[in-house]
């Protein structure tokens, strides 16, 4: 981090030509104050003070007074200077203040050797902007390339003559490529020695390096105190690894291994095993989760998802080191999906072949579990079809579907399609199209023997979609208010009323086993409407990065079927199906709100509402309001509701909060509230888990408390364990 900056004063051996060009006297006291010396290689250089003297006999240049010595961005300042040309040696003292860019040293004293570019320098005052570090020292020493050595010192990424922290040293040994070797740092918080080591590491570089990181600390009620602690190893450039070795209270001991590498851009990965003799249950646990991605020649890619635990309750218990994909599937679907595909996209096409292996994770045993052991597709977007107004896209797939226990099968899916877009009278857009669709299986091993052998399904779909464009611009002095509060210089409203047909006949599938959507194709003979409405807005001043933006969406749709009735969530039949909407309302960066809804016309109420609304002030202040309703069968029923807020109360400090409460069950999942302070160099949290007992005893209530601080540029101690969503 001190990178170069101590020796931007190695520009001095261009004063050395002065020998040579000089056309002053012996022992002369110059009248002239300012000198420009023009080196082709190393570009002008001026010197301006109120004094210069040559001697000539001692071959030393002396100047004194109100001293200026500039190149490009680089100056320095002094009260004297003197460069002795024979020895190569340069000594400024008096008030010397070098800069570069917004980089800064302020010293009384320096002496350096342009030859061999050693030096020191002393009472030292160093500022280093990029990332913010204030270094000072009674002597700073540099015994070589990147190599410094400060004595009596003090280092801390906060401004101000009273920094709320700091760290000083008896000695700092630092090398500007990796760490610096501390002896005796004691840590200060507003002048006050908290922590006092005989020796210690601090980073001075950006890049990564091998060391202990900062240990995390925590407390569970059920289990007590918890201390995280890691090992980092910066491998090579490409590659690095962590390993842990956590105290978790009653559970005992866990040790983890995380490893990553990215070899290039497109080759990359990551690899993580956890393991722990939990004396709570009283049996060894496990899990690891690997994620991979590269690409080959010709455009081929591939990639994997490897998500394994060594039982159901498993990422229950570790919450916390479950990485984020699998977590969602593991809340939401109560599975666990390990994944490997690849393929290849061109243009037009596109070709996917992909391995699924689903771990339950409310069986006991994984063996009537459906897997697709693999599965592959071909694919055609929409194209023209031999360059012709006609159109045509298809999909193929093949997927073999097995388990330990119950029947398996071979499936293969043909289904082209042929459209003919047009536009009738200019203005109303139709797209008629007739799809046809070959699906075949070869089942085997059904214990009930009714499935086995080749069966085959023949079907067709056809239909169109016909829809007309209506908008109108507005000029943003119809709406100043609104208009200058988002800069939008127009607006533009835009209504696309939709109506579609689609028509697939009934046939028989009475013999074809069921694994998804794809087996059981219903007889459709159904007529849809709706409404699409945009509002868009045009910036005044457009630039690359920003033009319109669309502002808010509503979709609403509903069917009427003449072939098979719909079922609602009672399982009664239905003519009509729910009158669907979406919305889409982004006036950010204040107010924003996303939501879907399905209204049941018959009952008169909702069978699905979710809605997600936003607000944010410009102190930073936000709310966010999340409800989520499914009606649908027990099993998948919903019925939720999400609250998050965060208060800004004097200009550091936020207070913040959320709630989790299941409306459908009658509990509160959880609980997070604490406070985060975020000064300039900085930030310390506290936050406190409460999660509440489950019904059904599968979540247990638990109490944790855990803290967070982070030091602006040199490391964190804990991670946050909660973050706001928005």
């Amino acid at each position: 981090m001190l990178r170069d900056h101590w020796f931007i004063l190695i520009l001095f051996p261009v004063l050395f030509i002065l020998d040579y060009f000089s056309p002053f006297p012996s022992h002369a006291k110059m009248g002239v104050t300012k000198v420009e010396i023009k080196i082709e290689a190393e570009g002008p250089v001026e010197i301006e003070a109120d004094q210069l003297i040559y001697d000539r006999e001692k071959d030393i240049y002396h100047a004194h007074g109100g001293v200026i010595i500039t190149r490009g961005t680089l100056s320095l300042q002094a009260d004297h200077a003197q460069l002795t040309v024979a020895s190569k040696e340069l000594m400024a003292w008096g008030n010397v203040i070098v800069r570069e860019g917004e980089d800064v040293i302020e010293c009384e004293r320096l002496e350096i050797n342009l030859n061999t570019q050693g030096g020191k320098i002393y009472q030292a005052k160093i500022f280093l902007k990029d990332q913010n570090f204030h270094i000072t020292g009674r002597e700073v020493e540099r015994l070589g390339e990147n190599h410094y050595r400060i004595r009596d010192g003090s280092l801390t990424t906060c401004d101000g003559e009273r920094p709320p922290w700091k760290f000083t040293v008896k000695e700092l040994d630092v090398e500007l490529t990796g760490y610096g070797i501390v002896k005796g740092p004691t840590f200060y918080v507003e002048g006050i020695p908290i922590l006092y080591f005989p020796i210690g590491y601090i980073p001075v570089t950006g890049e990564r390096k091998t060391g202990f990181l900062f240990p995390e600390f925590g407390y569970s009620s059920k289990y007590g105190p918890e201390v995280r602690t890691a090992f980092y190893w910066a491998m090579r450039k490409d590659m690095d690894a962590t390993v842990y070795l956590n105290y978790l209270g009653d559970r005992g001991f866990q040790e983890g291994l995380e490893y990553r590498y990215a070899f290039t851009r497109e080759t990359k990965g990551e690899a993580q095993f956890y393991f722990i003799n939990d004396r709570v249950v009283d049996k060894n646990r496990y899990a690891f989760f690997i994620d991979h991605q590269q690409t080959f020649p010709y455009d081929f890619y591939l990639k994997g998802r490897i998500n394994r635990v060594s039982d159901n309750q498993y990422l229950q218990d570790f919450d916390d080191i479950i990485p984020r994909g699998a977590k969602i599937d593991a809340r939401s679907l109560r599975l666990l999906r390990s994944v490997l595909f690849g393929g290849k996209n061109w243009d037009e096409f596109s070709f996917l072949i992909d391995a699924e292996v689903y771990d339950d994770l409310t069986l006991d045993s994984n063996d009537p579990t459906l897997q697709k052991l693999p599965k592959t597709g071909f694919y055609a977007l929409p194209q023209s079809l031999f360059k012709t107004p006609v159109f045509y896209e298809f999909s193929t797939s093949y997927t073999h579907f097995w388990r330990e226990d119950g029947v398996k099968a071979h499936r293969g899916d043909i289904f082209p399609i042929v459209s003919y877009p047009t536009r009738l009278f200019k203005v109303l857009k139709l797209n008629p199209y007739l799809g046809l669709r070959e699906t075949f299986y070869y089942s085997y091993d059904d214990p009930t023997g009714t499935l086995k052998g080749w069966e085959s399904r023949e079907t067709l779909e056809t239909g169109f979609q016909t829809s007309v464009e209506f908008y109108r611009v507005y000029d943003a002095k119809t709406s100043s208010k609104i208009s200058n509060l988002f800069n939008v210089a127009k607006w533009m409203h835009r209504i696309e009323p939709i109506v579609s047909y689609r028509y697939s006949p009934r046939v028989n599938q009475i013999r074809l086993p069921v694994f998804d959507e794809v087996d059981r194709v219903p007889y459709v003979n159904e007529i849809s409407y709706g409404i699409t409405q945009t509002l868009v807005g045009r910036p005044k001043k457009e630039t690359a990065t920003s033009g319109p933006y669309e502002y808010a969406r509503l979709l609403i749709f509903q069917s009427y079927s003449l072939g098979d009735p719909y079922l609602d969530s009672e399982g009664k039949e239905r003519s009509f199906s729910n009158i669907q909407a979406e919305v889409w309302w982004n006036f950010s960066p204040y107010i924003s709100a996303q939501g879907n809804v399905e209204f049941n016309p018959y009952q008169g109420s909702f069978d699905v509402f979710n809605i997600l609304l936003t607000a944010k002030d410009r102190r930073d202040d936000a709310i966010q309001v999340q409800y989520r309703y499914t009606k649908e069968p027990p099993l998948n029923r919903v019925h939720a509701i999400n609250l998050d807020a965060r208060i800004r109360t004097i200009s550091p400090l936020y207070i913040f909060g959320a709630f989790r409460y299941d409306l459908l069950n009658h509990w509160r999942v959880a609980s997070f509230y604490g406070a985060e302070y975020r000064a300039q160099c900085w930030t310390l949290s506290l936050i406190v888990e409460d999660w509440g007992q489950s019904p059904t005893g599968t979540q247990e209530k638990e109490l944790k408390v855990k803290v967070y601080l982070s030091l602006l540029n040199l490391g964190a101690l804990g991670r946050k364990a909660y973050q706001m969503i928005f």
